[in-house]
């Protein structure tokens, strides 16, 4: 009797390993099954962007680089399209960084003939937070209210409106 409850535990374990077998390659085969589908939809994302690199279009590129600044190899794949496309990428590359200097530069210019000039003030106060330079906004800001103690930094559109 002892023998026949054995062999009964024996297959019991028998058929549990083979229950877990079953499950495991349904759920490997289901894995699998969502990573080919996750592969193709991304292999039809991916790859317009691919073609239009490698058929040299141009502001397709620049795009790329002004998305890709933040990355460690944008330095050497900025390098490669600058000796495709001269020295023309840097500058689009760059253009937006290269126009908000301008602009402070100019704003801090008409700081010099009216250093009270309100609305300068708050457009400093407002690029240098842009380029995330704190201390430099903090001071402006200062600056402003000092000039205008109604100024609403919340308010971007339009520092003439406070509340009436």
């Amino acid at each position: 009797m002892k023998q026949h409850e054995n062999i009964k535990y024996q297959i019991l374990n028998i058929k549990k390993i083979i229950q877990r077998s079953k499950i495991f390659k349904l759920s490997i085969f289901t894995v699998l099954f969502f990573f080919l589908i996750f592969n193709l939809i991304s292999s039809q994302v991916i790859s317009p962007l691919y073609f239009q690199l490698v058929s040299n279009n141009k502001k397709s590129v620049i795009s790329f680089l002004e998305k890709i600044k933040t990355f460690p190899e944008f330095q050497n794949i900025f390098e490669m399209n600058k000796n495709i496309y001269g020295k023309t990428v840097e500058e689009e590359t760059f253009r937006q960084e290269n126009n908000k200097k301008l602009m402070i530069n100019n704003l801090e210019q008409q700081l010099i003939i009216n250093p009270k000039a309100r609305d300068i003030l708050y457009s400093l106060y407002q690029l240098y937070l842009a380029e995330e330079d704190t201390v430099k906004a903090e001071e402006y800001l200062k600056r402003t209210r000092e000039v205008d103690p109604v100024i609403n930094p919340t308010n971007t559109t339009n520092p003439d409106q406070s509340d009436k």
